[in-house]
């Protein structure tokens, strides 16, 4: 599968561990090489800002999609490649799920997990089937993984489900699921 555009969802905060901004900086890297579109959520700090200006220094296209109320946290226009404003939340949600081919996440709080979540609920009712890779930074998903695999030996999601889920250590590792999705 060809991936010209990679939604990722990420914190809007650096975290605590180092690793997660070097792990952002090599992400918007990744992507830039890969020559893919980075697609976020046009925050300018964290984790957002990080992996933004880092595929952008890589000489990547970057789309951001904010809504107007969040608009002061935002990049500025100059920044990335193209930043489409919207009115609410959701609308911000469905332009980075309909511009998106792939997912990938990297650590973030509980707006990335309210992101994951729609794109599993999203897949599950056959609104997509696009493939959504946990980058697993440190550990950060060690416990979120476990808790999906329970959901799933406990009857509450199909093998479907937990296929288009991955969960990834490495780069390499979530370019080549991508890739053969």
């Amino acid at each position: 599968m060809k991936i010209s555009s990679i939604g990722v969802f990420m914190g809007s905060q650096a975290g605590n561990d180092p690793h997660y901004v070097d792990a952002a900086k090599a992400l918007g890297q990744r992507i830039a090489q890969n020559q893919s579109k980075l697609v976020f959520g046009a925050g300018k700090d964290g984790l957002m800002g990080v992996t933004a200006r880092s595929a952008i220094n890589a000489g990547g296209q970057v789309l951001g999609i904010s809504p107007r109320n969040l608009a002061e946290e935002a990049v500025e226009p100059d920044e990335i490649t193209q930043l489409i404003e919207v009115d609410t939340m959701t609308e911000r949600k469905q332009l980075l799920m309909d511009y998106s081919d792939a997912f990938i996440v990297l650590p973030g709080g509980f707006g990335t997990l309210e992101e994951i979540a729609q794109v599993i609920s999203w897949s599950k009712i056959n609104l997509h089937d696009k493939p959504l890779a946990l980058f697993n930074v440190n550990g950060f998903y060690d416990t979120f993984w476990v808790w999906l695999n329970e959901i799933y030996k406990d009857g509450f999601v199909s093998e479907h489900d937990m296929k288009c889920i991955q969960i990834f250590d490495e780069i390499d590792d979530i370019f080549d699921y991508l890739e053969n999705f």
